[in-house]
């Protein structure tokens, strides 16, 4: 996907995809690349505004919530060994 920063609509379609996590990356691009404050904020305002959207980004929590619960237990019934192992490959 392509994202155009002076785009409002392009901002929109690429925050979908992980509405939790670029949520956040605006933030930032906001604070590092302020030329493009003026879409951001618009594609920001239309995102505070959608109901559908909203609901969007609350299920994108939701599941990663999910998802570090399901990796919690999963590494709570793994024996040391195995963590330990998977620690090392992961380094």
């Amino acid at each position: 996907m392509l994202l155009n920063l002076d785009d409002p609509d392009s901002i929109v379609r690429w925050w979908c995809v992980l509405p939790e996590r670029h949520d956040g990356v605006l933030e930032q691009t906001l604070r590092l690349s302020p030329q493009f404050a003026p879409a951001i904020k618009e594609a920001q305002r239309r995102i505070a505004v959608s109901q559908e959207l909203q609901a969007l980004l609350d299920r994108s929590i939701k599941e990663r919530r999910r998802q570090e619960v399901f990796q919690a237990e999963r590494r709570s019934t793994m024996p040391s060994v195995e963590m330990l192992r998977r620690d090392l490959v992961a380094a």
